[in-house]
């Protein structure tokens, strides 16, 4: 009995122990597992942060990459792309083509230059125009017709004798070929004023016509603005023989014997006003005096 009672204590003290020893271990494991989950768990949260952290980091530097550029953007004063900002950059070229029509005003003080009766003339003129610009200089290149029509006048040289008058009728025209040469004083971005000179050469072609004038028969004593057409030579009268211009004459040209030119020479003094309100768009006022007397002007161009 003894030794079976031993042996069942025996058992059962190696049963209890057993299940206490696998216990204990049991609990270690999901201690160890419940560690580990804890730490994985830090792990992730820590590794969140540092995303995080670095998501962060990347804005903050874009948005100081984005700062800089807009700095540097300023720093070069150039109006950001689709801006409507008319300014100019110092060192960059700018094209435009346009039209421009010139008012000239021969006046009466330049014709007394070259004889004497005439009467001052207004010349309608007109063209395109294109320019070049940089750095408030722009060269300004035009192809422009002038239309230097007169009424019939009196009209004689000064070294001519009294009764040399003549009715002097204009129909010339001029095709000029010119530059302007314009420096700019800017007020702002829109507005500027010009300044500089014009040079260029103009291509003369219509008709000249000259005819012998004499004092109506029914004032004799008329002055010479009242003179009228002689119809034929009269020798011993103002409508002499000593030339042939009666009926339609009209003066040769230079090729051919006459006083009609061929060329006249364009050179011109001038300032006026640019107003530019939008990148494309340029309006300009000149003002000037040249070989053909006063001239105001007006420009309209298209940036290129």
């Amino acid at each position: 009995m003894k030794a079976r009672h031993a042996l069942l204590i025996g058992t059962l003290g190696f049963c209890t122990l057993t299940l206490f020893t696998s216990g204990i271990a049991h609990a270690q494991e999901e201690a160890a597992e419940e560690t580990a989950g804890s730490e994985g768990d830090d792990q992730a949260g820590d590794g969140e942060a540092a995303d995080e952290a670095s998501t962060d980091e990347a804005e903050a530097g874009d948005s100081t990459s984005e700062e800089a550029a807009k700095d540097d953007n300023a720093g070069t004063d150039e109006a950001p792309a689709g801006s409507a900002s008319p300014a100019e950059l110092p060192g960059k070229s700018y094209q435009f083509v346009g039209l421009r029509y010139r008012g000239i005003i021969v006046p009466q003080f330049m014709m007394d230059l070259f004889g004497e009766g005439g009467e001052g003339v207004y010349v309608h003129a007109f063209g395109p125009e294109f320019a070049i610009r940089r750095d408030n200089f722009e060269y300004n290149f035009s192809i422009w017709y002038a239309d230097y029509g007169m009424d019939p006048t009196t009209f004689k040289a000064k070294d001519d004798p009294d009764d040399a008058w003549e009715i002097v009728e204009s129909q010339l025209k001029v095709l000029y070929l010119t530059a302007d040469f314009l420096w700019s004083h800017d007020f702002s971005p829109e507005f500027a004023v010009n300044y500089g000179m014009g040079a260029g050469l103009g291509f003369v072609f219509g008709k000249l016509y000259r005819q012998q004038a004499r004092p109506p028969a029914s004032n004799p004593s008329a002055p010479p603005e009242d003179w009228v057409p002689c119809d034929a030579p009269t020798p011993g009268t103002p409508c002499g023989d000593d030339n042939n211009h009666y009926g339609d004459y009209a003066e040769p040209s230079w090729a051919n014997g006459g006083s009609k030119p061929i060329v006249f020479p364009w050179l011109a003094l001038q300032t006026g006003l640019r107003y530019k309100p939008h990148p494309k768009f340029v309006a300009r006022l000149d003002l000037g005096f040249g070989t053909s007397g006063f001239f105001f002007g007006l420009g309209a161009d298209y940036g290129l």
